[in-house]
Formats: structure tokens, sequence, C-alpha cells
């Protein structure tokens, strides 16, 4: 048997008294101590890459080498007439069966050194292990956070857009939902994000939380597919910015504002909004009718709420497609017809052609394609007209 193996129990003694043994041991010493500070300064010249977030390749540049050393340890200290690994493919073959945790078995160390190895191979195996389930972990908790935080983005189209989220937001939601319209919020408030869907169905609303001049965020709502845009963030001056620099963006988008200042509508028209309101505006002229008749405001106030039910009455609009079957018909004979077949008053008549609002139209007004017909409806003949015009309430 070749003495130069020393860690074969039968021949301890003969080994400790060889010069092989001695020759051996004071080489892969040196060999090691060698190795080692070769790494150490590997480590030193790396440390600044790797705090800067090259961590991969630097890992892999000091742990490969330090592998490869081990394998070459475990080829030297083996025997083998004894052992079972007898060349570098064996040693590689059995770190790579050990540390996937496979270990078929028929390959394994005899010498102390190379159970030392084995054991460095085992806890790496362990640490390897413990590190692939702990970054499974971490990605499925990252997709379930960017989920939640709506950073997965929305499928919704022909839906509304509102930016920016409270009292006043919520109530508008809760409108627009009533009248079958999708919705998906940008907000900047974490908490939003937990308190929204306790409140609305996920199918119908949308939250998604963003920095609110974060403007490329607004891809995740889809905003290329959205009906309106209804910014509700910040003061008049900070909507006005907003809107220029989202319309630099998405040119197409429209825009409804409700302004604090109401001398500011001619600017905000100016700087491409759709529709400009003012909260003043409106609530000065619904409680002057409070004032001296009451029954028109509360009339007014029914009429431009949602329907939920047949005893609710209120303003709803329709587009005129090619298969309308009103399309071409003078207005007086729609009006007609939908009050005596349908209990439907149509009240008023948006043309598309000259973008006017005609307040009850005469009789002899054409319906044409494009148009908006304006009409009072409750909510089970709100049904009856989404298949008449075979289009939904709205734009």
């Amino acid at each position: 048997m070749n003495s130069f193996y020393p860690y074969n129990r039968s021949n301890d003694e003969r080994f400790l008294h060889t010069p092989h043994l001695r020759v051996f041991t004071f080489q892969a010493f040196w060999f090691i101590i060698g190795y080692i500070k070769l790494i150490c300064i590997l480590l030193s010249d790396c440390l600044d890459i790797i705090m800067k977030k090259k961590r991969i390749l630097h890992i892999l540049a000091i742990g490969i080498p330090v592998y490869l050393l081990l394998l070459c340890i475990l080829v030297i200290a083996e025997n083998p007439e004894e052992g079972t690994i007898h060349s570098f493919f064996d040693a590689f073959w059995y770190s790579i069966v050990t540390i996937s945790t496979v270990g078929y078995g028929d390959l394994f160390p005899i010498s102390l050194v190379g159970k030392i190895i084995a054991f460095i191979f085992i806890v790496f195996s362990i640490g390897m292990l413990g590190l692939i389930i702990g970054q499974i972990t971490n990605m499925f908790r990252k997709h379930s956070e960017k989920r939640r935080l709506g950073l997965m983005g929305t499928d919704f189209s022909n839906h509304i857009i509102i930016i920016g989220w409270d009292a006043f937001a919520e109530d508008v939601a809760i409108q627009l939902i009533n009248s079958d319209k999708k919705v998906a919020v940008m907000t900047c408030n974490k908490d939003d994000i937990d308190l929204i869907p306790q409140n609305f169905n996920p199918k119908q609303l949308f939250v998604c939380f963003s920095d609110l001049k974060n403007y490329d965020s607004l891809n995740l709502l889809n905003i290329q597919k959205a009906n309106v845009v209804f910014l509700n963030s910040g003061s008049d001056s900070d909507k006005l910015i907003s809107i220029i620099n989202i319309r630099k963006i998405y040119p197409q988008v429209e825009f409804v504002v409700i302004l604090e200042n109401s001398d500011l509508k001619d600017t905000f028209v100016n700087a491409g909004v759709t529709y400009v309101l003012s909260k003043n505006e409106i609530a000065s002229k619904l409680v002057a009718s409070y004032i001296f008749e009451p029954a028109v405001a509360d009339y007014t106030k029914d009429l431009i709420t949602s329907t939920n039910n047949e005893s609710e009455y209120d303003i709803q609009q329709y587009k005129i497609n090619d298969t309308n079957p009103y399309k071409g018909s003078a207005y007086g004979d729609m009006f007609i017809d939908l009050k005596n077949k349908y209990n439907i008053i149509a009240i008023g008549l948006n043309k598309s052609c000259t973008s006017r609002l005609l307040k009850v139209p005469s009789d002899h007004e054409t319906v044409e394609y494009g148009d908006d017909v304006i009409v009072i409806a409750n909510g089970a003949t709100e049904i009856i007209m989404q298949k008449l015009f075979k289009v939904t309430e709205g734009k």
C-alpha cells in the first residue's frame, strides 16, 4: 500500500514516520496558506465593487477558486487504492452529488481531510438550499407586494382614471361604479391600498400606489385605453402643471377637473382640459335653488346621481351608432316612441358635428350618427336603453 496517504487507520503509525507524510503535510499547509492569502487579496480588491451591487460576479470570482482548491485537496488526500475518488472528475462529481443533496453513495471520502471537505460541502449544500428557498420565498413575497400595490398594472379599458384619493374621490367612484363603469385609482397614500379594496370590488376598481407626479406610472392604469382622467390632487396650480405634463406624454387623454378658483376656468380649457367645473359654482347654484325652489333642487340632485332600482331616476347619455334604430329619424319621433313604449324621456341632444348641446331640441332636429341622446330613465329602463341602443351608458 502506498504510504503517501496518511489517514488510512491501518497504516497510521507507519505514516507518522514517513517523509511522504511530512512532505505532504508541510507542502499542503503552505499551499493552503498561500491560497488563503490570495483569496484575502481578492476579497480586498473586490470589496468596493461588491458594495456597488456587483456581488454575484465577484462572489463567483472568489467562490470558484475556493471550490476548485477543495477539489484538488480532496483528490490529493484520498487513497486511490482503497477509496472511491480517483480523479479530479470523481471529486467534481462527488461534490455535485453532495451539494445537490442527491447523495448517490457511489463516491465517498475515506481520509480525514476528505471528510472535512465533505463536511464543508454538506454545510454549503444546506446553506445553498436555504438560500434558494429564501430567494423563492422572497420572489413570491415581492410579487405579492407588487400586486397589492397595483404595480402589476390593469387591463381595464373604457374606464375612468382618478388621480388622488379622498372622501370626494370615493363618492365619485361610487357613482361611476353604480353606472357600471370601471375605475382605476392612483394614490400616494399606502393606507389607501389596504382600505380601498375593503369597500370596492377589485373587478370594478383597480388601485395603484405611486407618486402622483410620476406620470409614467399612468401606464399601469392603462391610460391609453381610458375614457377620461379625473384629476383630484393638489391645488389648482398643481393640477394645471400635472395636466400640461401628462398631455405631453398622452396627448389624446381627456380630463375632468374641479377647481377651487372658478376664475381659472379659461386657463384650464386653453390647457386642453375637456371639462372644467368649480365646486363653489355647483354648490352655490344648488344652495340658491334650495332657498327659493327646494323641490327643484331635490329633483336636480336626484337626477345627477346614479340609479340603483326602479324607483330612482337619473339623467343618462347614450351614443348613436350605426345600428341604432333612431339613426336618421326626427328627434320628435324618437321622443314620442321612447316615452310611449318605455316611459323614457329624451331631454337633449349633443350634436357630434358641431359639439353643441341642444336642450329640448325641436321635433324636426335629425338624430345623426355620433350624437349623444340625453334621457331621464330609472334602473329598469336603463337596461332597456342599453339593449335598444346597443351601447352602454356614457361615453
